[in-house]
């Protein structure tokens, strides 16, 4: 990363962080990074493909692919847990930033971007069981069936908890994963 940009991403986190996404103009960033706003907008385009990239690069764990790349182990079984876990952890990990891109972006945009790389992902990875011959389900159906679940519960644990009061959101995914386990595993 150029010494440029990662100013403008550190002077973007330090004022998202204090006065939210909303609270912040671009111009804003820019000085605080010692930089021209056109500057700030040739390398990242938009105010939110900024905020895309402060997540991506400084969300709490990091790069969601490459910690992924060092979780999983092989066995598609396992795996799938495993792409369900971390991507749980991902979300509850960097629930502000998750509030952000919810409540405030209204220009158009990318939101969502480690999602979006976490499902591609996956995909490959499903498409190289499939290949192996152990995995006999849609790659990109199941990828983008992952991702929605855990958005999903976790979205309605965020905004809606009562909706768990008779049940634990946990129980929840893993009744889920084992289902895929049951029917796309050879």
């Amino acid at each position: 990363m150029k010494n440029t940009e990662k100013k403008i991403l550190l002077s973007a986190t330090k004022l998202f962080s204090e006065y939210g996404y909303s609270g912040v103009s671009t111009r804003k960033i820019a000085e605080q990074a010692g930089v021209n706003e056109l500057t700030l907008f040739r390398l990242f385009k938009s105010k939110s493909n900024l905020l895309q990239a402060v997540i991506r690069h400084f969300a709490f764990e990091g790069n969601i692919i490459e910690k992924i790349s060092h979780e999983i182990k092989g066995d598609v079984k396992e795996d799938i847990q495993i792409f369900a876990d971390v991507y749980y952890m991902f979300l509850q990990n960097n629930i502000k930033m998750y509030k952000i891109q919810i409540r405030e972006i209204d220009e158009e945009g990318m939101k969502f971007t480690n999602t979006i790389d976490y499902t591609e992902y996956m995909k490959q990875y499903f498409t190289k069981k499939v290949e192996e011959g152990v995995f006999k389900g849609d790659p990109f159906l199941i990828s983008t069936s992952i991702v929605s679940m855990i958005m999903g519960i976790f979205t309605l644990k965020v905004h809606a908890p009562a909706i768990y009061h008779d049940a634990d959101h946990r129980d929840l995914i893993n009744k889920f994963v084992k289902d895929i386990i049951r029917l796309y595993c050879v």
